[in-house]
């Protein structure tokens, strides 16, 4: 029996597994609010990276963020807003999350590829 799940599935388009930062804001000694990103690699998400389409851009991104990339992920939502995914090398920041339906069938990130954070 052929599994219809994969059967879609490109070499490129497999299932990779991120590593999720989460965003804990912090004071400075100068008294400004700074980002920090904490993870120790334990806490993952597996999911598909995909180039964001027009629509995806047009509807999702913010003033400060554009969309560049989706990710697709089973299941209920692992990372929140603001959050960080680590790839490798790459490195993706969470604009907007997609909670399909609320049924924890999938959930869709959207994201911009930071290539001035490493």
């Amino acid at each position: 029996m052929i599994n219809a799940r994969m059967m879609y599935f490109r070499p490129g388009n497999l299932l990779k597994e991120f590593i999720i930062e989460t965003n804990t804001p912090t004071v400075t000694s100068t008294g400004r609010v700074a980002n920090d990103y904490v993870g120790d690699g334990m806490n993952t998400l597996k999911g598909c990276l995909a180039d964001a389409s027009a629509d995806d851009k047009a509807n999702h991104s913010t003033t400060d963020h554009m969309v560049t990339h989706t990710i697709v992920q089973s299941g209920y939502p692992k990372a929140k807003r603001a959050d960080r995914l680590i790839l490798g090398e790459r490195v993706f920041y969470i604009v907007d999350i997609d909670d399909a339906g609320s049924f924890g069938i999938v959930t869709l990130y959207y994201a911009e590829e930071r290539t001035d954070v490493k």
